[in-house]
C-alpha cells in the first residue's frame, strides 16, 4: 500500500507500521536493507520494545545519530522509531504516546 502511495501524483494517505518487540532479531542486514528501501515511501515504523531484553538492535535501527546505511546504501530519512516499553511502566500514558510519535512527520 505505501508503495502504491508513492506512485500517486499527491501524496494522499501515509502509512505507519506499528511493530512490538522482545527483541529477538534475526536477519540484522536484511532488516537494514529493507529499511533502506522503505525510506523512500510515505511511511514511518514504531517499534516498542516489551521486556528485558537487550534492544541495541533496535537502537541502531532507530538511527538517530545519522541515516541508516549498510554498505554503500543509506536511507533517505529516518523513519524509525524506538522506544522501550519499559522507560513508561510508570510513567502517565501521555508520555508514552508522545515518546512514540515524537519522529512521525507533521
Amino acid at each position: 500500500m505505501a508503495r502504491e502511495a508513492l506512485h500517486q501524483q499527491q501524496a494522499r494517505n501515509y502509512y505507519v507500521l506499528l511493530m512490538l518487540t522482545d527483541g529477538i532479531l534475526t536477519d540484522m542486514d536484511q532488516t537494514i536493507h529493507t529499511i533502506i528501501e522503505a525510506s523512500e515511501l510515505p511511511m514511518s515504523i514504531i517499534i516498542i520494545g516489551v521486556g528485558n531484553a537487550d534492544f541495541a538492535d533496535m537502537e541502531r535501527l532507530d538511527s538517530d545519530d545519522g541515516l541508516l546505511s549498510i554498505g554503500n546504501r543509506r536511507a533517505k530519512r529516518d523513519i524509525v522509531q524506538f522506544v522501550p516499553f519499559k522507560d513508561f511502566v510508570n510513567a502517565p500514558t501521555t508520555h508514552l504516546a508522545a515518546s512514540v510519535l515524537d519522529e512521525l512527520p507533521v
